[in-house]
């Protein structure tokens, strides 16, 4: 220790050691997944600062969409005669260059083909997709490219791959012109839209988006069909005309829609679709605006230059200007970072460098604060035995927040209580009934907090707990809906051993729902309690005895299943008007973790039941339920609709039913 004050207390060593410290701290971690996802999301921010730009004028995207599918009422794959008429009319009306981000691999019937095949020809402009599909295997992984069917590519002006290049976190903001020796579509189009515009193989860089999703000029696919309405020619006229899927739901057989997320979506939450993308891509090159990114070599000189300079001033100033000069550096670095993406289109990378001036100033300050951190030591031991680790945390943190009030955040809040208890509590003596509850709460309370969640209050058999608070948290419903499915499964070796004991084995029902509420301190001057409050937590209990109605486990709101959807397989069940409010809530069964890969072969077929049911369709939607129930016999929820269409068809509901179920009771 001597040494170790020794050397701190020299300015010129203390600096030069955490100016190399801060260097070797912050270089590899840019090479890292976390580290590249930090400096994306700073560059998904100036994406988002930056104004869009006005809509390219030189293309349009003809959207394979909804409305498409009820106005042309077809099954996916439409028949290839329609695309013939598509070509036709587009090249009627002008367009200079046609390009299909749709994959024709498969024959159809051989008129079929060959009608398109002859259109594709005489148009002399169009050009089709190919993709990379990948296949695994035990000790291997094998791309194989995946052509059009070879009369079409052969009457085709060009075959290029459609296939974007997500980020190591799922973005969309990055190019290339060839990937694995194959030219992209976009390099094909942009060099028939435009021969004179040099565009090298090489080319790749950061993609100019015009903005969000939907900006770029869309028709639907019908529209340009559409004999009796046809479309201006002027919106195709001399125009690059991208067809594409643009289904925010899957209607197609191949799975979910071709979607993908983009700089925006953390800002407007909505997905691109891939056509969409390549026209961004295409516009791009044709105006010769991609981004660069700063190469590494010169990205690592300058985190050496700034870091060591940055530690040697620090070094000889006291922690308020420190601080000061931090602030100041910090604005420098970042709107610097800003200004020359919005202005040059060069991105240089300002989180990790910052991180590493943050890091310096902090371990320059650390001898100031001894004292402030032994004395912050004792309150959190004082504090820990009382309350949770994350509490506490908030509590040595900010020690102003000890009194009373709150403040409104978005939450994510669990009720759960254990089905049958109390008759089941009558027959066992009050030592046996204690022991069992302790078992089962000090089983759930430690999944909870593994999954960062807050443990309230137990009330009685029942257990309050939230996700959001005190420590805020963007995953916070994610991390309920891991704790629910990690609850269930923890339940089971407690049965097990019950069971063993001759003991009731008890199962557990549990509800959430995500919202605004407030959180924080309540009670007595003296002594209070840190809790949530508010309509979220109403809901969400109300929602864990709707389960005893569908007989369920863990039934969520619509609201957290927005959330959560991504990562988690759910069932849409119903919509209810729960006691005491007066609008609806859609429900939803949490069921896996996508990542499980498990299977649920019947989820479609109770959806369908399902929309049959709300449109009065009984009698086709009681042999939908049934085929459910052949899938999975006893399927509660299935059982409880075949029940309810028993009572609708002896006594309909209201003409006004708009299928909401009502809950009389709590």
């Amino acid at each position: 220790m001597p040494s170790f004050s020794k050397t701190f207390s020299q300015p010129w060593l203390r600096g030069l050691i955490l100016g190399v410290l801060a260097f070797w701290v912050v270089t590899p971690a840019s090479f890292l997944t976390l580290g590249r996802f930090l400096e994306n999301r700073a560059l998904d921010f100036c994406y988002q600062w930056r104004s869009a730009s006005s809509c390219p004028t030189d293309i349009l995207i003809v959207g394979i969409d909804e409305a498409s599918f009820q106005e042309l009422r077809h099954a996916w794959p439409w028949p290839r005669s329609w695309h013939a008429l598509l070509i036709k009319r587009l090249r009627e009306a002008g367009a200079q260059v046609i390009a299909f981000d749709v994959l024709f691999a498969d024959p159809t019937s051989p008129q079929e083909d060959q009608v398109l095949a002859t259109i594709m020809q005489e148009a002399g402009n169009v050009v089709l997709a190919q993709t990379f599909e990948v296949v695994q295997g035990p000790g291997f992984n094998r791309q194989i490219l995946v052509t059009p069917l070879p009369l079409l590519a052969t009457a085709a002006k060009g075959v290029g791959l459609t296939m974007v290049t997500p980020d190591p976190d799922g973005v969309v903001r990055r190019f290339q012109v060839e990937l694995a020796g194959q030219q992209t579509m976009a390099l094909l189009v942009a060099r028939l839209f435009n021969p004179q515009c040099h565009i090298p193989s090489s080319c790749s860089g950061l993609i100019e988006y015009s903005g969000p999703a939907h900006t770029l000029d869309i028709v639907s696919y019908y529209q340009v069909v559409d004999p009796n309405y046809p479309l201006p020619t002027d919106r195709i006229r001399g125009k690059i005309v991208l067809v594409g899927r643009m289904l925010e739901a899957a209607l197609v057989p191949q799975g979910q829609a071709d979607a993908f997320y983009t700089p925006h979506y953390s800002l407007t939450g909505q997905m691109m679709t891939g056509v969409e993308i390549q026209g961004n891509i295409i516009h791009t090159l044709l105006c010769g605006t991609a981004g660069r990114t700063i190469p590494d070599g010169p990205r690592v000189l300058l985190f050496a230059v700034v870091l060591i300079a940055a530690a040697y001033l620090f070094a000889r100033l006291s922690p308020l200007s420190g601080l000061i000069g931090l602030l100041v550096l910090l604005g420098v670095i970042l709107s610097g970072s800003v200004y020359l993406f919005l202005a040059h289109r060069l991105w240089v990378p300002p989180v990790l460098l910052s991180s590493g001036l943050i890091l310096i100033y902090g371990g320059n300050s650390f001898g100031h604060y001894l004292l402030a951190a032994r004395d912050k030591r004792w309150l959190r031991q004082a504090f820990s035995r009382y309350v949770s680790d994350s509490l506490v945390e908030i509590i040595t943190s900010y020690p102003e927040r000890l009194r009373l009030g709150g403040e409104e955040v978005e939450v994510t809040v669990l009720f759960s209580d254990l089905a049958g208890f109390t008759s089941i509590s009558e027959h066992l003596s009050p030592e046996n009934l204690i022991h069992l509850l302790n078992e089962y709460f000090t089983t759930m309370t430690e999944v909870i907090l593994n999954c960062r969640g807050t443990v309230d209050k137990y009330i009685g058999d029942a257990i309050m707990a939230f996700w959001g608070a005190p420590i805020p948290s963007s995953r916070h419903a994610l991390n309920a809906c891991l704790a629910a499915l990690a609850m269930q499964e923890a339940l089971q070796p407690l049965q097990d051993g019950w069971r063993a004991r001759g003991l009731p084995c008890l199962t557990a029902r549990l509800g959430f729902h995500t919202g605004k509420a407030i959180v924080g301190n309540v009670g007595s001057r003296d002594r209070f309690n840190y809790t949530v409050m508010g309509d979220a937590v109403n809901l969400a209990s109300r929602l864990e005895g709707v389960n005893k109605i569908y007989g369920t486990s863990i039934l969520v709101s619509e609201f957290t299943y927005q959330l959560a959807a991504a990562e988690f397989v759910f069932r849409e069940l119903d919509q209810v008007q729960v006691k005491g409010r007066s609008q609806p809530v859609t429900i939803y069964e949490l069921l896996a973790r996508r990542e499980d890969n498990i299977r649920f072969p019947w989820l479609h077929t109770f959806a369908a039941a399902l929309q049959d049911y709300r449109q009065r369709q009984w009698d086709r939607a009681e042999r939908l339920f049934q085929g459910v129930l052949a899938q999975r016999p006893q399927d509660q929820p299935t059982l409880c609709f075949l029940r309810r269409l028993q009572r609708y068809r002896q006594d309909p509901p209201p003409p006004d039913w708009q299928g909401v179920y009502i809950l009389e009771s709590k």
